[in-house]
């Protein structure tokens, strides 16, 4: 008796209950997909097309045309509203055509006022999201009247310092230069610092900081650490000091794979503590939230201290080992501007604002000469934002190839005063 090739009752049974499941499954699928997108997707894809794109100086005029007038109460006119841009260019053309040398310039000097009229209109205006009269008196723009334009002024030679002391200074530099919408993002004060999942996430612990002296040897001794962190403090507390206190112990050598370290090396005699490593995690939690990249982007995955310029060909990110170096840099630069902050002319508040008033997390103010300051950290300029080629570049940072010198109109779109001598 020849056994048939037909499937039994429970082989078709199973074959059937299979691809019913299938079917199912893909239904559904589609079916949570299709109200996904009518839900959330279109829209949260249509953020996504508006985060990438570069950062353009009419976004911050619409900023301006399409707010309410504010009511200033310190003896400045309204800067926001489309009657305070219409009345602040107004008067900008009538004194430049009044003035078409410079008066009392002090920071873009070798420009002509329709230049430097131009630059402002456009590069600061935009950027900081208000019109002229919130730096300057429209009656007579030379004046130093308001506190806001000795500050906007002191900002400009900031972004001069930045671009030469650290962005100039980049490995593998890509011509990106810092410009004053590059922190601001057409806002004018209360910039965030730290990304939303710092400020929601970061454990309510406290742990103790053992800082690394000149050698790379932690400082385990509170008498010999700074008054901030001579006892425990909170994680949140620890990270900010890393942010703003951090230090390069044993530069970069190509020759020395043990260089490179800094603040928050892991790597020493004897290896560190269970808190540092919890501090460290979490400082580079910061940077990726502020980043929007992951541990690949700066880090050999399977050798998290080196630095190989020239990686192997398995390894995804090419560029890691100059990422690193930069993230190194950009750590030193949040350091300086913390320690020069009061230099360059930002304006105090007696306390944190609240939420309400301020905008910005109370992790964004540090308290210096015994007043609070909004000071900038990674997420103020990144923000998150990845260009089309996955690089972490922020959207508002001013590329050489995006601006010329004097081209037709005489138009200055990047002064070679706040390049940083390049």
């Amino acid at each position: 008796m020849q056994s048939s090739s037909r499937p039994s009752d429970r082989q078709t049974a199973i074959f059937v209950s299979v691809a019913v499941g299938i079917i199912v499954a893909v239904v559904t699928t589609a079916t949570f997909y299709w109200v996904y997108d009518l839900a959330l997707g279109q829209e949260r894809a249509a953020a996504t097309v508006v985060s990438q794109a570069p950062w353009s100086s009419s976004d911050g005029i619409k900023v301006i045309t399409s707010s309410a007038p504010n009511v200033p109460t310190d003896g400045r006119q309204p800067w926001l509203g489309t009657d305070a841009w219409v009345q602040g260019v107004q008067a900008g053309q009538t004194w430049v055509q009044n003035n078409p040398n410079p008066v009392n310039v002090q920071v873009l000097t070798g420009m002509d006022s329709a230049q430097i009229w131009a630059y402002m209109q456009q590069y600061v205006a935009g950027a900081l999201g208000v019109s002229c009269q919130y730096c300057h008196d429209i009656n007579n723009f030379s004046l130093d009247t308001y506190a806001q334009k000795t500050t906007a002024r002191n900002m400009m030679y900031l972004a001069t310092d930045l671009n030469a002391n650290f962005i100039l200074q980049l490995p593998n530099w890509r011509g990106n230069y810092v410009q004053c919408a590059t922190c601001h993002n057409s806002k004018p004060n209360n910039l965030e610092g730290f990304a939303p999942q710092f400020v929601k996430s970061v454990p309510p612990i406290h742990v103790t900081v053992d800082p690394l002296d000149s050698n790379g040897e932690a400082i385990t001794d509170p008498a010999l650490k700074p008054a901030a962190i001579q006892g425990q403090v909170k994680l949140q507390d620890a990270i900010l000091y890393y942010i703003y206190n951090y230090q390069v112990w044993k530069p970069y050598d190509a020759a020395d794979p043990e260089s490179g370290r800094g603040s928050l090396a892991l790597t020493y005699k004897g290896g560190r503590s269970q808190d540092q490593v919890t501090i460290n995690q979490n400082v580079m939690n910061n940077n990726s939230w502020s980043l929007g990249v992951g541990c690949n982007y700066c880090h050999n995955s399977r050798n998290f201290t080196a630095y190989e310029t020239q990686p192997a060909n398995n390894v995804t990110n090419q560029l890691y080992a100059y990422n690193k170096l930069k993230a190194q840099q950009m750590l030193l630069m949040t350091s300086w501007i913390q320690a020069n902050w009061t230099t360059y002319g930002a304006i105090a508040k007696p306390a944190i604002p609240t939420a309400l008033e301020g905008g910005a997390s109370s992790f964004s103010y540090q308290q210096l000469n015994g007043q609070y300051y909004n000071v900038p950290g990674c997420y103020t300029c990144h923000q998150g934002y990845n260009n089309a080629d996955g690089i972490s570049v922020p959207r508002a940072a001013m590329n050489q190839s995006s601006f010329v010198d004097k081209g037709d109109a005489g138009q200055v779109i990047f002064p070679q005063a706040l390049r940083g001598g390049q």
